[in-house]
């Protein structure tokens, strides 16, 4: 009986850590995808593609699917975690730690003050604006946004089974990156890093407790 209940754990257990492995190739992908993308087009271009070509509906889905990525979004994913997944809870909150400080590192320490599209482009090219979205002009590198809601999309991933909710969830997640762009508040290039902020934030934070028992056992 113990041998089973054991047995029936670690394929669990894989099954789990394979999800997460598809979350993590999914994402890269993403990554690739979209920084080939800003490499053929460059930057003013890239931006422009997305930007300038929108629809009404366009303009009402991509308002609302931005919130996605706002630091909010943590605040119910914490309290469900709390009340169903607890033992998952230490490494949502991890996520939101070292993605909340990777991307204030980078905003407001490595490029403070960096100009966002209504700033630098304004003279140049004329940006589609959604009627009710508040436009901000400094503090564009990287996406906050994208860093978030990568990371609540591969942490996410720990708690289901089904792959096909994998690529949903990493899929709403390059929906908020594009949102972003859509609605003139970033580059591309700042899309792309947000990715790779919440692709290293996740990784950190489903993998901490293996590299925390290495190196126990290495010490020891």
């Amino acid at each position: 009986m113990s041998c089973n209940f054991d047995y029936q754990l670690k394929m669990t257990q894989n099954n789990s850590n394979n999800l997460s492995k598809t979350a993590f190739l999914f994402s890269i992908i993403v990554a690739i995808v979209v920084g080939i993308f800003f490499l053929i087009t460059g930057k003013t271009n890239s931006f422009q593609i997305i930007n300038g070509n929108h629809s009404v509906l366009f303009d009402l889905f991509f308002r609302y699917i931005t919130f996605l990525g706002d630091g909010t979004i943590w605040i119910p994913i914490v309290v469900y975690c709390f009340f169903y997944k607890r033992k998952y809870l230490s490494t949502v909150f991890l996520g939101f730690l070292i993605s909340t400080l990777l991307t204030h590192f980078f905003k407001r320490i490595i490029f403070p003050d960096e100009f966002r599209p209504i700033v630098f482009l304004a003279k140049d090219f004329p940006i589609h604006i959604v009627k009710g979205v508040k436009m901000y002009r400094i503090n564009s590198f990287p996406s906050g946004h994208t860093a978030t809601a990568f990371t609540i999309a591969i942490l996410l991933s720990s708690f289901t089974k089904n792959k096909a909710t994998i690529f949903f969830f990493v899929f709403l997640a390059f929906l908020v990156g594009y949102s972003r762009v859509y609605l003139g508040q970033h580059f591309v290039t700042d899309i792309w890093f947000g990715i790779c902020i919440g692709i290293i934030s996740a990784f950190i934070s489903v993998f901490y407790k293996k590299f925390y028992k290495v190196i126990v056992t290495e010490i020891k």
